[in-house]
């Protein structure tokens, strides 16, 4: 299986990024089309987030662009480490400043990126602007898989911290004055507050407000997505004041809910480039799939 893996993201890195994109956008509605679960789900959380603000027809465009954005997203990642292109010419950053001055505090920094656009991209474009970038992420059940995935974000410079017991990684990462990228928008039980998304509860981990409280490293939200000409884009959120006055359980509830905020108000403005077909929003009991 290996072998095979190696040999299609073989011919992916031979292929020009419009015919990825091309390749992506088929791929994403024969996924639409075929996975039913997945796009009841994407449906079912339009529904929730928007009511009748918008349409069925303006929905189903949304849905259909979220498994688009999905498709492509996985190609140009196995694309990447083949890239003719300087970062610049195919990233572009809308407020780079408000990242810079948090990185120069020299606090530690921790960035909560959002499954939108292609959120694996912006770390090419930490390490091209000096940011020293750790991205904790979720280790796959097949160690090919892992193999596979580790050697093309370390053409990126992407320094792994694996998901599970990842605290003294991270901690050291911080202490480095290092960036710690985190995704904390998908429904999570363990360490989880409940928080509000789109006016519904929503449960969210808790993680990053417990490291912020512990160490007053930087907080902010680095969303991607992308650009009508066909560039990468990304914004970055000002830095999320850490409330610490002493009630732990509280300060949690409501750090992670400013985080979340920031993060509602980036989905809200490329509704089309987030993972909707993922259950975000889950009632108690429910088992987590994430």
């Amino acid at each position: 299986m290996e072998t095979l893996a190696r040999g299609v993201v073989w011919i992916i890195q031979r292929l020009s990024l419009s015919t990825i994109r091309r390749s992506g956008r088929f791929l994403g509605l024969v996924f639409y089309r075929l996975a039913r679960s997945r796009r009841q789900t994407a449906h079912s959380n339009l529904d929730l987030a928007y009511g009748d603000s918008l349409s069925a027809k303006e929905k189903q465009e949304i849905a259909k662009s979220s498994f688009i954005n999905l498709a492509t997203m996985a190609l140009e990642f196995c694309w990447m480490p083949a890239c003719p292109y300087k970062t610049e010419e195919i990233i572009h950053i809308e407020n780079p400043e408000t990242i810079f001055e948090a990185y120069k505090q020299e606090k530690g920094l921790i960035v909560l990126v959002p499954h939108m656009g292609n959120w694996e991209i912006e770390s090419r474009w930490f390490s091209a602007n000096g940011i020293v970038a750790n991205i904790v992420s979720r280790s796959q059940k097949q160690p090919w898989v892992n193999r596979l995935v580790r050697e093309i974000r370390a053409v990126n410079n992407v320094h792994e911290i694996d998901k599970r017991n990842a605290l003294k990684a991270i901690l050291s990462a911080l202490r480095r004055k290092e960036a710690v990228v985190m995704l904390i928008d998908q429904h999570s039980r363990k360490e989880a507050v409940i928080t509000e998304f789109f006016g519904k509860p929503a449960m969210t981990t808790a993680s990053s407000a417990l490291l912020a409280q512990r160490t007053g490293c930087v907080v902010m939200v680095g969303a991607c997505f992308r650009c009508k000409d066909g560039r990468f884009g990304g914004a970055f959120s000002d830095p999320i004041t850490t409330q610490n006055t002493g009630d732990r359980e509280k300060d949690l509830q409501e750090n992670t809910q400013r985080y979340v905020m920031e993060i509602e108000k980036f989905v809200r403005k490329h509704p089309g480039d987030w993972m909707w077909m993922h259950r975000r929003w889950r009632v108690s009991g429910e088992k987590s799939s994430a």
